[in-house]
């Protein structure tokens, strides 16, 4: 029976795929429910308290499945990297940055209006915010925590980054991303979230970024959803409404060109960090 190490001890390969597959399944089908009973967990929608525990029961039980399948590969799961407060801040500025220049693609081509949501910095917009962060931090810990370096010790870094993006992406499906546009921009996402955890060899500076995309998109902007603001309102409230392919869809500022160019800008520069080869991280990295 082939084995690769991990850690002290040598872990066989049907171990960790038993555990990939296991994991990803258990994941998948535990949103896959949620979703299917969100008419009873949430009503109409309009309780924001009901709303706040339905989005906390779909991603908070990714951290248990990620834990549980690095115990099972014998793999440090919750990895914070090098210099994580550093690359914590640098990944905030590139996924606040990011969605800032993304907007502005889709203003220079007339499709951001003023919208009508609720605005302003209170309690509510922070509770935003909050969730926003725990589904980001979750969705790193499965992603980039866990799969991500499984994949790049058994195949290598490479396979690593673009296995996790594209498993990132398909996970995605089940939230309701359909339009191409919009399933290649998630899978340029896991690339550049990747590439920052192999990098750092750690999950602090995807979490920074991947949670700053977000929360600048939905909780400052208030370009989630399109057009309008969720309950928890928004600093500012912007709408796309142009052409589709600038952003003016319901899939809004992810389904625009434009932010794809932005993504594959910010992507470019960590191409160069990438070796062919051996996924260890590029440090033994801090528990988070």
């Amino acid at each position: 029976m082939a084995q690769i190490s991990s850690g002290d001890e040598k872990v066989p390969l049907w171990r960790q795929w038993s555990a990939i597959v296991g994991g990803l399944l258990v994941a998948s089908g535990w949103i896959a429910l949620v979703i299917a009973l969100a008419p009873a967990l949430m009503g109409d929608g309009s309780n924001l308290w009901r709303y706040a525990m339905f989005m906390l029961m779909i991603y908070v039980p990714l951290l248990p499945i990620a834990l549980i399948g690095g115990w099972l590969c014998r793999s440090q799961v919750l990895r914070a990297g090098q210099s994580p407060g550093v690359w914590m801040a640098a990944g905030i500025l590139i996924g606040g940055g990011g969605v800032a220049a993304s907007l502005l693609m889709s203003w220079l081509n007339g499709g951001v209006v003023e919208g009508s949501g609720m605005t302003g910095f209170g309690l509510l917009v922070v509770l935003g915010m909050m969730l926003t962060l725990v589904q980001a931090s979750m969705e790193e810990v499965l992603f980039r925590g866990w799969l991500q370096p499984i994949l790049a010790e058994q195949r290598g870094a490479i396979a690593g980054v673009l296995g996790s993006a594209l498993l990132f992406a398909l996970f995605h499906l089940i939230g309701g991303a359909r339009a191409p546009v919009t399933l290649v921009f998630i899978m340029l996402a896991g690339v550049l979230f990747g590439l920052l955890t192999q990098r750092t060899g750690g999950i602090a500076a995807s979490v920074g970024a991947h949670a700053a995309w977000n929360i600048t998109e939905g909780s400052v902007f208030g370009l989630v959803p399109n057009p309008g603001t969720d309950l928890f309102g928004s600093v500012l409230d912007f709408d796309i409404a142009g052409p589709p392919i600038w952003g003016g869809s319901d899939e809004g500022l992810n389904a625009s060109v434009g932010t794809l160019m932005v993504m594959a800008a910010l992507v470019l520069p960590f191409l160069a960090t990438v070796r062919p080869r051996g996924g260890k991280p590029a440090q033994p990295g801090l528990a988070v």
